[in-house]
């Protein structure tokens, strides 16, 4: 299901992000907005990545209600009830590490259209509560259709078109 890889991509940059150890390769996200993903330097991929994942800030909160959310949706369960569980269960220590840019390899779409793709589906996830409908037509926010068209596969589609 599509919407599944559209929200764990969210999530997952959202959980990457967070540790700067001050190395900065002379290139930012913000420098290479013009420039296609499949032409990045690995130093670049990684560059990109970090920018969005420093710029995504998803509380427990927001976690929680997406869980009652799919709870609700997808489970039967009472949206509340889920979001009540997570919210008492102890926070967990976030890794920063590696960011995924497997997908960025051969893609067509630029850095730029990237970034707005995911701070769009940072914005859609965090948007979820237990009183508004879960959308579950699969379709990745409307700031994605360039990086959907271009490079499915970075937002769980299949490779080579949607």
């Amino acid at each position: 299901m599509k919407l599944v890889g559209v929200l764990m991509t969210g999530l997952a940059l959202a959980a990457c992000g967070g540790d700067d150890d001050g190395g900065d390769e002379g290139n930012s996200g913000g420098d290479l907005d013009g420039k296609q993903l499949g032409s990045l330097t690995a130093e670049e991929s990684q560059a990109v990545c970090e920018d969005v994942a420093a710029s995504a800030t998803v509380t427990k909160e927001d976690v929680c209600e997406l869980a009652g959310a799919f709870a609700s949706a997808f489970g039967g369960a009472d949206c509340e009830t889920a979001k009540a569980e997570c919210m008492s269960q102890p926070e967990q220590p976030t890794e920063g590490g590696e960011c995924a840019t497997a997908g960025f390899a051969d893609c067509t779409a630029t850095v730029a259209e990237y970034k707005a793709c995911m701070t769009a589906q940072i914005e859609a996830l965090k948007s979820i509560t237990c009183e508004t409908p879960l959308d579950t037509s699969g379709e990745p926010p409307a700031a994605c259709a360039g990086l959907d068209q271009k490079c499915p596969e970075i937002l769980g589609g299949p490779a080579g078109g949607a």
